[in-house]
């Protein structure tokens, strides 16, 4: 497995499709079509665009061979209700 990358924002997500892309040695059009994208989609999803489709960019991530690995956060307590948009406790509902 090569290094892993945290992506901490869509730029830092481009970055890293782009930097596969390019090499993997594929120009946008050729890994466009080989992902089932278009190529405005593709160039917006490597410039950071934060609009991106979810379901197109596991398309390219899944074409270009990226792995993405979701680590959930530490369970907790079945008592402790947590607002996990947020990250904060919310009061318990009446």
């Amino acid at each position: 497995m090569s290094n892993p990358r945290l992506v901490t924002s869509p730029q830092n997500l481009g970055l890293c499709v782009r930097a596969v892309r390019v090499a993997s040695g594929l120009p946008q059009q050729d890994a466009a079509d080989l992902c089932g994208v278009s190529v405005p989609f593709l160039n917006r999803l490597e410039l950071g665009k934060a609009t991106a489709r979810l379901d197109g960019v596991l398309k390219v991530c899944r074409g270009l061979g990226i792995a993405i690995h979701l680590v959930p956060p530490e369970p907790l307590p079945e008592n402790a209700p947590m607002s996990l948009k947020r990250g904060r406790r919310s009061a318990t509902r009446r």
